[in-house]
């Protein structure tokens, strides 16, 4: 078995001439000539391996075909590292020499059912990278499709291979290209997007997956999967919002950086000093300049489209019909920040970052001072919770705007945490617990996106004074409602409260002694 460890990077179709012509690709050592690959995968009629993340495929190349068995493992950012098994194809598929029990034991069982799904065919063009003793590089340039029945989408990137070296070396080739070329990190391996097109599967945008923490994990081991869970989403989502006009992918991407940076304020003291606060504030910017395109998009589908808010409103056709073209400019605004190679540099930086942290060789506080997971996210969990307390009491005095926000943000940074740990409590009553916690937040969100939209409409209105009449009636319907929202809002959060969190007792936990 080989393990294979790369880093895959997608570019846009048509750009390949540029990528070839780029001096560090250029000037590296062919191997080989580009050559024509033809690949056909291969399942049951029920997709056993694809549910078991195994892939099957034969890939001819001249007069020579090769049967190819990858396992899916952990990928973060494009980065990734799964066992491989190759050798010749001759006419039947042959598993004995896979080393994996598991996985020749599935693949043998279901041997007579397995059956052709889908192809790729593309073109590669090959080269060796090695700046340096100890460090080589394959760089393959890939170019041409997937293809199911009739269905076809393209298949654009650039794929770096370890043959001698660390994940390092990869992601420090990638920073150096991505400086100049449009390249972004690309977890969807090719036969993941076969499986999508042959299931007519469309573009979806990530959210978080569930945690798969254990207690016996160290705090650093406990960190670096939660971040490379929710990088996942950072990177997918902007490739998806680069790709798609959906604007739940800038939503959801912006929702990965708000995760990350509450998983860094909560891990922070278990971190390298300097580590959580340097990037919480990079993270932060990106966020805010994706900001706009989000606020428009609320501004137009929560504040305008609110149920009987356009009932009677003076001009009302012609205030959505505007906002939607200032929406349409905000979010090229917010595609041209993704394209542009701070934002991929940034992503592959902390994908690096990231990457270095479980190969410290100094002492860290996770090795000085052990804690127990379970009851690190206890306490962190409790803390979070008192806070949420604390901002209910001061909103339910006030009924000011801004300490309802307030409220809001203690509640979306303890339902982070809690999603961060859920696999380390019972899982029932997690489930039920965050269900009032979702709640809570929905009706918190609401007052939220009103409350941003209207501030947007004020602006609005000095720009546009002919729009005034309709801002003034879209103002007056919200008001009226604004008490009501917010009584709701108190109420669910009193409700949480009054749920017993799944973590108040520690026999409650998974793991605890």
């Amino acid at each position: 078995m080989a393990l294979e460890i790369e880093l895959k990077l997608a570019f846009p179709p048509g750009t390949q001439a540029q990528i070839a012509a780029h001096p560090l690709f250029a000037s590296a050592a062919k191997v080989g000539r580009a050559s024509t690959l033809e690949n056909v995968y291969f399942d049951t009629p029920g997709l056993l391996l694809g549910d078991a993340r195994i892939a099957l495929r034969t890939r001819r190349i001249g007069n020579r075909t090769l049967q190819t068995i990858k396992c899916a493992r952990a990928s973060s950012g494009g980065l990734s590292a799964r066992p491989e098994w190759e050798h010749p194809f001759r006419d039947a598929f042959d598993f004995s020499h896979v080393d994996d029990d598991a996985t020749r034991a599935l693949l043998e069982t279901h041997a007579d059912e397995i059956t052709p799904l889908f192809s790729t065919v593309f073109k590669r063009e090959t080269r060796e990278y090695a700046p340096r003793t100890g460090v080589r590089i394959l760089m393959m340039l890939d170019t041409g499709s997937v293809r199911a029945g009739d269905k076809e989408r393209p298949i654009a990137e650039l794929e770096l291979e370890l043959v001698e070296g660390s994940g390092s070396d990869l992601i420090d080739l990638a920073m150096q290209l991505a400086i100049d070329l449009p390249l972004t990190p690309e977890d969807t391996s090719k036969a993941e997007r076969g499986y999508q097109l042959f299931l007519n599967t469309p573009p979806t945008a990530l959210r978080a997956p569930r945690n798969r923490l254990t207690a016996d994990m160290t705090l650093t081991q406990a960190f670096h999967q939660l971040a490379s869970d929710t990088l996942r989403c950072w990177q997918g989502n902007m490739l998806g919002a680069l790709r798609h006009d959906d604007p739940e992918f800038i939503h959801q991407l912006r929702v990965a950086l708000r995760r990350l940076r509450t998983l860094l304020r909560v891990f922070e003291a278990h971190l390298p000093l300097g580590f959580a606060g340097h990037w919480q504030l990079e993270l932060g910017h990106l966020a805010a300049s994706l900001g706009g395109a989000r606020d428009m998009d609320v501004l137009r589908d929560a504040v305008l489209s609110a149920p009987g808010c356009a009932t009677g409103a003076p001009d009302f056709a012609a205030l959505y019909s505007q906002v939607s073209v200032t929406a349409a400019h905000a979010r090229t605004q917010a595609l041209g920040v993704l394209a542009a190679p701070p934002s991929r540099l940034l992503l592959l930086q902390f994908l690096k970052a990231l990457h270095a942290l479980l190969d410290r060789t100094t002492e860290s506080v996770d090795d000085a001072e052990p804690a127990r997971l379970v009851e690190f996210a206890a306490d962190n969990l409790r803390r979070l919770r008192k806070r949420v307390a604390a901002r209910l009491t001061l909103a339910a005095s006030s009924a000011a705007t801004e300490d309802l926000h307030s409220l809001r943000i203690a509640c979306k940074r303890l339902r982070y945490a809690s999603d961060f740990f859920a696999s380390l409590f019972d899982d029932k009553a997690m489930r039920r617990y965050q269900r009032a916690l979702s709640d809570a937040l929905d009706s918190l969100g609401e007052i939220n996106d009103v409350s941003v939209g209207l501030e947007r409409l004020k602006d609005w209105q000095v720009q546009h004074p002919q729009t005034t009449a309709a801002i003034v009636w879209v103002g007056g319907w919200h008001a009226a409602h604004a008490e009501k929202r917010s009584s709701r809002a108190l109420k669910r959060v009193a409700n949480l409260l009054d749920e017993v969190p799944p973590w108040q007792k520690s026999r409650n936990a998974k793991g605890a002694k």
